[in-house]
């Protein structure tokens, strides 16, 4: 395991993260040369400077946006509150710096869904991301536990998209790298995306699919359309950890050349770990992916 998973990961399972970002199928990506293209847009996943917005919220998106961002992707979310603020204050909030927060990491497992229906905490989180405007509902994580049962977890996915479809919102799921280790022979990023709706999309984390040694764009050739989001953040190959965008190994272009064909839409930057303060290095980031053609 990276040294920089610990903190991250140790997180989502106490069950405080959630958040999300996903993506769904769009037609216009896939209708061929004379449709017009679908738009891209820009995000920071908010982990990437968690403890600015755990402080104080306000001032950590003031910040971003200044930088140039107009979207989030939300994590964190618990007890009914975004950063300790009720769904109408948080927006209220997005709405002053005139930013959106299209998805979020809303963590779900095999215990929440138990006897044929959803535990009323994970509808409560869902009511409240359509309050906030979302539009994706993305899984950030698998717990070790649900693993090995790849099968029975797509089909839980299966359920709450439909869940989330009745209210508003499209459902995905976030990877990171242990999604391409086999389980009975078959990877369970596989086996995932085999086994769920095609309206479920995937937010591909590009660094941890690297870092497995996986080549993105195979994976957008044999699931089109699946991946309308996308995490970036590079890969610093003397550490192997992340840096940000533009001053690591990873070919960003030759992956987002193949956009279309994956279906992307969300290009989110996230660091998890660091150079100089979170919020210098997601502006670096911002800077550089802005320097690639997408």
């Amino acid at each position: 395991m990276l040294t920089e998973q610990t903190s991250r990961r140790d997180f989502l399972r106490t069950g405080l993260l959630t958040a999300a970002g996903a993506s769904l199928l769009s037609s216009d990506l896939l209708a061929g040369p004379k449709k017009k293209p679908s738009k891209s847009h820009i995000g920071v996943q908010l982990w990437s400077v968690r403890t600015d917005v755990q402080k104080d919220p306000k001032a950590a998106l003031a910040q971003l946006a200044k930088m140039g961002y107009k979207n989030v992707e939300g994590f964190g979310y618990a007890n009914g509150k975004f950063f300790g603020l009720s769904a109408t204050e948080y927006a209220q909030i997005l709405a002053d710096n005139g930013l959106q927060m299209p998805s979020a990491h809303n963590m779900i497992t095999s215990k929440d869904y138990t006897n044929g229906q959803f535990s009323d905490s994970w509808k409560q989180m869902i009511d409240d991301a359509v309050k906030v405007g979302q539009k994706y509902s993305i899984v950030p994580y698998m717990l070790d536990f649900d693993r090995p049962q790849g099968k029975l977890m797509a089909d839980i996915f299966n359920k709450a998209a439909e869940h989330c479809k009745s209210v508003g919102l499209k459902f995905g799921y976030h990877n990171h790298d242990f999604e391409f280790k086999s389980y009975d022979g078959v990877t369970l990023y596989k086996t995932l995306l085999d086994n769920t709706e095609k309206n479920i999309i995937f937010e591909m984390d590009l660094y941890w699919a690297v870092v497995a040694g996986q080549k993105p764009a195979e994976w957008f050739n044999n699931y089109k359309g699946r991946f309308t989001h996308v995490h970036v953040k590079d890969h610093d190959p003397a550490k192997n950890v992340s840096v940000e965008v533009g001053e690591g190994d990873i070919n960003f272009q030759e992956i987002f050349n193949k956009k279309d064909v994956g279906g992307i839409k969300y290009f989110i930057v996230e660091l998890e770990a660091y150079k100089r303060t979170p919020m210098e290095g997601v502006e670096i980031s911002l800077n550089n992916l802005k320097k690639l053609k997408f």
